[in-house]
């Protein structure tokens, strides 16, 4: 009597072909991949301003002086310094303590794939009440589209997505 063995695990083919369908699949899913990431840094960049200026009119109130936020690449692409962003302020390369410099200058990363472009300037002056002297609008924008975030005089702040750059 002649025993049958059993055919037991995969033909070389066939791990090929489940190869190929693999990498067919995964190169259709690369480059969405690369714009969900872009999405997801403009999202954040707008998202961590939007945190930061919450802080900044907070800080201004409690300490009962100004507070600037400015981000870390302004709409020329130059880098902005802490000492740069806080140069605007009333005292503050006088008189201001070393502790007040530090709770009053805020500086926002913006990741290099986000570009700036605002209709005033670059940073936001918090007066000790919490006000801007002017309401602004800031408007960050990548390949994946764009976000406006607008500070009222009152300092509420408003995120809208906007349309591509």
């Amino acid at each position: 009597m002649q025993q049958t063995k059993k055919n037991q695990g995969f033909t070389l083919i066939e791990l090929m072909v489940t190869v190929a369908i693999m990498a067919i699949i995964a190169t259709m899913a690369a480059p969405s991949f690369g714009d969900m990431l872009t999405k997801q840094n403009l999202k954040t960049t707008t998202y961590n301003m939007r945190d930061t200026l919450k802080e900044a009119r907070s800080r201004a109130m409690l300490n009962r002086n100004e507070t600037i936020v400015c981000t870390s690449m302004n709409k020329s692409a130059v880098v902005v310094t802490e000492a740069g962003c806080g140069a605007v302020l009333t005292n503050y390369s006088t008189t201001m303590k070393e502790s007040l410099k530090k709770d009053s200058v805020f500086i926002v990363n913006v990741d290099k794939k986000v570009n700036l472009k605002t209709t005033s300037d670059d940073s936001f002056v918090f007066s000790p009440r919490g006000n801007l002297d002017s309401s602004k609008e800031i408007t960050f924008c990548s390949s994946a589209g764009s976000y406006i975030l607008t500070v009222g005089i009152s300092g509420t702040v408003e995120i809208s997505q906007g349309a591509a750059c």
